[in-house]
């Protein structure tokens, strides 16, 4: 198949599967409501109110004093509780999504019950390979801050020579890391490999396609472009429109659309991405 046939097959499975939105949407409007009940939870939906109320200015030394001392510990909780919660939601919502794809890839069809047939296998495979990619981004960033350390440290000559170096090398750095990551849920359902091994493969299948990869890597990237471009419009559009409403149901109901309309644009696109690299991935598979 040409590239464009990759392009243009993911978005008819799209429109062929439109089952393969529903994990994400659920996950969109699950951490939209919990982030509102966490909200209040907190205690910054009333000292927000409070404050809006009495025409008090709320900056960091205020905000500090007034709220932060006093709900401590509700605030480490829901910070806690939403990073926890969300990260497991968002690990599942992709062992879902990706199992989907790979039964599409595989000439299957999918239905709302796959929604259900999500496996804990699936789950934990991609917690561990997250860990594993997040140590080796650790791991780089910190080797980069020493070196930026060090030329620093060899004098004023350096200062300005150091630091552009340290960002240029940084940026080439996560720009491989992340093309050589680029096919790591293809190979993880495709392949059914460990966490590990999976990372293993995406480098090897990266150093042995580097010119298959980059051209795949650029055309998502170009099309990453492209719907962020849309999101931002649809963004400004019901911003300005907010901007003419008056009673605070309608600016909520205004701004309220406007973040699902945004999503709906990203939810397209990471869905496709899936698609996209799935199938590439299957017309040039690892040869064991």
């Amino acid at each position: 198949m040409h590239y464009s046939d990759f392009i243009t097959k993911a978005f008819d499975n799209i429109r062929k599967y439109p089952a393969l939105l529903l994990p994400e949407t659920i996950l969109f409007f699950a951490t939209y409501f919990l982030t509102i009940g966490l909200y209040r939870f907190s205690g910054l939906s009333a000292f927000a109110k409070t404050a809006m109320e009495t025409g008090q200015k709320i900056d960091v030394s205020t905000f500090i004093r007034d709220f932060a001392a006093g709900y401590s510990s509700q605030i480490i909780f829901s910070l806690a509780a939403f990073v926890i919660i969300t990260f497991v939601m968002g690990a599942g919502t992709e062992a879902i999504k990706f199992r989907m794809i790979k039964k599409i890839t595989d000439r299957m069809n999918v239905s709302i019950k796959d929604l259900f047939n999500g496996s804990w296998r699936d789950f934990f495979r991609i917690v561990g390979m997250k860990m594993i990619i997040y140590l080796i981004a650790l791991v780089i960033f910190l080797c980069l801050m020493l070196a930026a350390s060090f030329l620093l440290s060899l004098g004023n000559g350096f200062t300005s020579i150091g630091a552009w170096v340290a960002a240029g090398i940084g940026l080439a750095v996560f720009v491989i890391l992340s093309i050589g990551l680029l096919f790591r849920y293809a190979i993880l359902f495709m392949e059914e490999q460990n966490a590990a091994t999976t990372v293993r493969w995406s480098f090897h299948y990266f150093k042995k396609h580097t010119n298959y990869v980059i051209i795949l890597w650029l055309i998502y990237l170009g099309i990453g472009i492209l719907f962020t471009i849309a999101s931002a419009i649809a963004t400004m559009m019901f911003t300005s429109l907010r901007g003419n409403v008056d009673s605070a149901m309608a600016i909520y109901f205004v701004s309220f659309i406007g973040t699902v309309a945004a999503f709906a644009i990203r939810l397209v696109y990471n869905v496709w991405t899936g698609l996209f690299l799935f199938e590439a991935y299957s017309k040039n598979k690892i040869v064991r």
